[in-house]
Protein backbone atom coordinates (compact mmCIF):
# COMPACT_ATOMS: atom_id res chain seq x y z
CA UNK A 1 0.00 0.00 0.00
CA UNK A 2 1.11 3.50 -0.15
CA UNK A 3 2.03 5.60 2.52
CA UNK A 4 -0.47 8.00 1.52
CA UNK A 5 -3.11 6.00 1.96
CA UNK A 6 -1.73 4.23 5.54
CA UNK A 7 -0.60 7.54 7.47
CA UNK A 8 -3.89 8.48 7.91
CA UNK A 9 -5.66 5.29 8.45
CA UNK A 10 -3.29 4.08 11.80
CA UNK A 11 -3.64 8.36 12.82
CA UNK A 12 -7.61 7.36 12.73
CA UNK A 13 -7.27 4.47 14.45
CA UNK A 14 -4.97 6.10 17.20
CA UNK A 15 -7.75 8.56 17.72
CA UNK A 16 -10.48 5.97 17.74
CA UNK A 17 -8.15 3.84 20.46
CA UNK A 18 -7.42 7.59 22.36
CA UNK A 19 -10.58 8.49 22.24
CA UNK A 20 -12.13 4.93 23.61
CA UNK A 21 -9.51 4.97 26.12
CA UNK A 22 -10.33 8.49 27.69
CA UNK A 23 -14.28 7.75 27.78
CA UNK A 24 -13.44 4.62 29.68
CA UNK A 25 -11.63 6.22 32.45
CA UNK A 26 -13.93 9.42 32.40
CA UNK A 27 -16.54 6.82 32.75
CA UNK A 28 -19.29 7.58 35.50
CA UNK A 29 -20.32 4.21 37.99
CA UNK A 30 -23.62 3.25 36.86
CA UNK A 31 -25.10 0.92 34.95
CA UNK A 32 -24.46 1.18 31.54
CA UNK A 33 -27.16 -0.93 29.52
CA UNK A 34 -30.01 1.22 31.75
CA UNK A 35 -28.78 4.56 31.11
CA UNK A 36 -28.16 3.57 27.00
CA UNK A 37 -30.97 1.82 26.27
CA UNK A 38 -33.65 3.88 28.09
CA UNK A 39 -31.62 7.04 27.78
CA UNK A 40 -31.50 7.39 31.89
CA UNK A 41 -35.05 7.76 31.63
CA UNK A 42 -34.24 11.72 31.33
CA UNK A 43 -35.91 11.91 27.79
CA UNK A 44 -38.40 14.51 27.15
CA UNK A 45 -41.96 13.49 25.53
CA UNK A 46 -40.54 15.66 22.08
CA UNK A 47 -37.60 13.64 21.75
CA UNK A 48 -39.48 10.38 22.07
CA UNK A 49 -41.80 11.84 19.46
CA UNK A 50 -39.33 12.65 17.32
CA UNK A 51 -37.42 9.18 17.76
CA UNK A 52 -40.77 7.27 16.60
CA UNK A 53 -41.14 9.70 13.62
CA UNK A 54 -38.32 9.00 12.16
CA UNK A 55 -38.36 5.20 13.46
CA UNK A 56 -41.55 5.48 10.91
CA UNK A 57 -39.91 7.01 8.15
CA UNK A 58 -37.55 5.22 8.00
CA UNK A 59 -39.49 1.73 7.76
CA UNK A 60 -42.24 3.54 5.26
CA UNK A 61 -38.72 4.23 2.87
CA UNK A 62 -37.60 0.74 3.47
CA UNK A 63 -40.37 -1.07 3.00
CA UNK A 64 -42.00 1.23 0.18
CA UNK A 65 -39.34 2.31 -1.65
CA UNK A 66 -38.76 -0.43 -3.84
CA UNK A 67 -42.59 -0.96 -4.85
CA UNK A 68 -42.42 2.63 -5.57
CA UNK A 69 -39.51 2.26 -8.41
CA UNK A 70 -41.65 -0.24 -10.40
Amino acid sequence: MQTEVILPLIAYLLLVFGLSVYAYTRRQSGNFLSEYFLGNRSMGGFVLAMTLTATYISASSFIGGPGAAL
